[in-house]
């Protein structure tokens, strides 16, 4: 049992926003549920959720033991370390958030907008390198408090404020590292396991859940969608492998309703998605020979830009314009394709902009995180965003500094 590294990934600033971590834990499932338990509850202020009955947290607890025993022994961990007994079910210990305030059952409008995401050709690639990028786009701000128009409470922390990146070496399973914002148990961003399969989560406002709602607890049941990162990358080396174990269990949207990009290191690549009139689980693959771009609508029923409404251009930060603006800029490059080709691929859609209302983001909406990586290498390179500086005349974009990049492998 031991915490390996819990330590800032670079000196913190006042007027700097982001401020990660990065932490590494290695033993059985369950010391290192109770060493990240005692971690979030010392450092990260966490509470653990309750059910609203027992019977969610009798039948929650047998099917962590039936579909993920890793889960169900992560779980005894964590209600160790919050003194709770191990076989409690009135807590869920399955989840370590953080820094999300005001969820509300009901679910609130969160607006479409968000991240994005690319898997570049390793048919026509350097090496046939399997190659990703994403931006993980929200606004800086105490989350939900201020959507909802509420009074901000003093001390609270914004959104992606203390991002972690938790590395994860168990006696058994895959070794995997999770980029992740307020959760330190089973985070949810990014995540990239030793086989080279890598996970990420975008906003999906089609799906089939409440926006805003709390991750666990209350009246859940089976897998909450946030969770897939964790669960997958343990278990799995494939797409084709991470698809069977989706399709063999409930996933439940909560927090924010999501699709998952999967891509492995062959190159195989699809996006899960919940189609919202049938709740069928469904996946886009990639073409061979394509890429494959992901935002923030259900990629199944709008593929192509022959299948998108009518849009603005104007509105930079629109999830269809955006995927325009990716196809455009990725026709332009010339193979054999790089890791920086994809770095500079996802930055043609980075957001940062005066007037969100012109460019159709989030108010005050800015890229949290940006992430490249090659997945037969396997290693993840990350950088967190820091600050504004100041607005590019004659656009309506916002210059931003973003930290260096820091590079995570095995």
């Amino acid at each position: 049992m031991a915490i390996l590294k819990n330590e800032p990934i670079y000196p913190f600033e006042k007027g700097k926003y982001c401020k990660p971590h990065h932490i590494i834990v290695k033993g059985s499932w369950k010391e290192i549920g109770f060493d990240l338990g005692t971690i979030g509850k010392n450092e990260y202020g966490v509470k653990l959720l309750p059910y609203f009955s027992p019977v969610y947290g009798q039948a929650r607890q047998e099917y962590w033991t039936q579909n993920w025993p890793h889960v169900a022994e992560l779980q005894k961990g964590v209600l160790k370390a919050f003194a709770h007994p191990e076989d409690s079910v009135e807590f869920d210990g399955t989840n370590l958030n953080f820094d999300w305030y005001d969820c509300m059952r009901s679910g609130l409008d969160l607006g479409g907008n968000t991240c994005s995401g690319l898997v570049l050709p390793p048919e026509k690639s350097d090496g046939g390198a399997v190659l990703v990028g994403r931006n993980l786009d929200f606004h800086p701000a105490v989350e939900w408090t201020t959507t909802l128009g509420k009074e901000v409470p003093e001390g609270a922390f914004g959104a992606c404020e203390r991002p972690v990146v938790v590395e994860f070496q168990p006696d058994e399973g895959y070794r995997s590292i999770i980029v992740s914002t307020n959760e330190l148990l089973m985070g949810y961003v990014d995540g990239i396991n030793e086989k080279g399969l890598w996970i990420s989560c975008m906003h999906d406002p089609s799906g089939v859940g409440a926006d805003g709602s709390p991750p666990g607890g209350g009246d859940v049941s089976g897998l909450v969608v946030t969770q897939l990162l964790q669960v997958l990358l343990t278990t799995c080396i494939t797409v084709e492998e991470a698809k069977k174990a989706i399709l063999k269990n409930r996933i439940m949207q909560t927090l924010m309703n999501l699709h998952i990009p999967i891509v492995d290191a062959t190159g195989a690549a699809t996006v899960f998605e919940i189609d919202q009139k049938t709740g069928a689980y469904v996946f886009a693959d990639r073409v061979a020979g394509e890429p494959l771009f992901s935002t923030n609508h259900p990629i199944h029923t709008w593929p192509t830009p022959d299948t998108f409404p009518e849009v603005d251009m104007t509105e930079e930060h629109n999830t269809f314009v955006r995927q325009i603006m990716l196809r455009e800029a990725y026709s332009e490059l010339k193979p054999p394709f790089t890791l920086d080709d994809a770095g500079n691929l996802i930055d043609t859609v980075h957001c940062s902009f005066v007037d969100s209302v012109e460019a159709c983001a989030q108010a005050g909406e800015r890229t949290l995180i940006n992430i490249k990586a090659d997945l037969s290498k396997p290693e993840i390179h990350v950088r967190w965003y820091l600050r504004d500086v100041a607005p590019i005349a004659g656009t309506n974009h916002m210059q931003d500094e973003m930290s260096d990049f820091y590079t995570f492998g095995f």
